[in-house]
């Protein structure tokens, strides 16, 4: 199954409010200003990379096609044309909202995630996308 993933202003938006919300959250906390600025410089940080991996064009790092096999392969295409391939790891969650791709990329220690939200690939793409997760 491939799926091409297109660019969404959905999901920088979430991004965005979930930043956002982070901050609100991290104003309320009963801890030293220091500790403050710590949490709220991490969660900025951390925000722009992901709206980064996000964003289209040659400065985005994120995924732009997706290959999932039955067996657990998957190959992914970065917005610069390099293919990476790894394995499809437990922990993968499909909503009709969302669908996150949790894979390991081969000779890699740690597991990525891919997050896929409607509007960023075809429907039957997206549909194809589901049930394999849902069934592997």
């Amino acid at each position: 199954m491939v799926c091409r993933i297109q660019y969404s202003g959905r999901a920088l938006a979430l991004v965005a409010a979930l930043a956002v919300a982070t901050l609100a959250l991290i104003v309320l906390m009963p801890v030293t200003p220091g500790v403050r600025i710590l949490c709220g410089t991490w969660t900025v940080c951390m925000a722009f990379a992901s709206a980064r991996r996000l964003s289209p064009g040659r400065r985005g790092k994120g995924v732009r096609t997706l290959v999932l096999r039955l067996t657990g392969d998957v190959a992914l295409q970065d917005a610069n044309g390099r293919w990476t391939r790894g394995a499809l790891r437990d922990g993968s969650f499909v909503a009709p909202w969302l669908a996150i791709v949790r894979w390991r990329p081969e000779g890699a220690r740690w597991d990525r995630t891919t997050l896929i939200l409607p509007g960023m690939a075809a429907p039957d793409a997206l549909r194809h996308l589901r049930v394999i997760l849902r069934w592997s």
